[in-house]
């Protein structure tokens, strides 16, 4: 009996594996060693994030993650296209804003980050960590008076966040939030 059952596990297992691998349909990327060994930089890249972008498919974060490494890699207007894609899909949610503001944080452009952020925070007006994330940067960049409305409210709603309290007071230190 217990043979019987070990075999039934492993077949299901089995099974499983069948199922998510079809399941990949075009997301598969064949790997072989040579798509970036001995390639200079910039060929390997592409290569690599283009099989990334392919198995990435619909993912919103996974399409981010690669325009983030274009963006911040030297190729803005390769991230940004990808950041486009994502952001003029009917399924863009608030979350998708915060990690596109962040990666124009990283790259300094502040600019473009803050109205993200903003536009994170309408259509997630509840988010209390992306409330004190926008606020910690805020403050950073002396943004005293806005950055405390935001804690005040991220506060008020969760007040016993411990990550709120480190990213608001690492703040008037000038340290980022992570």
């Amino acid at each position: 009996m217990q043979r019987v059952r070990v075999f039934a596990f492993g077949f299901a297992c089995f099974m499983f594996g069948v199922i998510v691998n079809a399941s990949m349909g075009d997301k598969k990327v064949p790997f072989n060693a040579d798509v970036f060994v001995a390639k200079e930089p910039k060929a390997a890249a592409t290569t690599l994030l283009d099989g990334a972008l392919k198995m990435a498919g619909d993912g919103s974060w996974e399409r981010i993650a690669v325009g983030r490494a274009w963006y911040l890699g030297g190729d803005k207007a390769k991230g940004q296209e990808i950041f486009d894609s994502v952001t003029s899909s009917k399924k863009v949610k608030g979350s998708d804003w915060y990690r596109i503001a962040r990666v124009y944080v990283e790259a300094g452009d502040w600019d473009k980050a803050a109205p993200i952020f903003d536009k994170a925070l309408t259509m997630e007006p509840d988010d209390d960590s992306g409330m004190v994330e926008y606020g910690a940067l805020l403050n950073v960049r002396k943004d005293r008076t806005k950055a405390e409305e935001l804690f005040k409210k991220a506060l008020t709603k969760n007040p016993g966040e411990f990550w709120h309290w480190v990213g608001a007071g690492g703040s008037y230190l000038g340290v980022k939030p992570q």
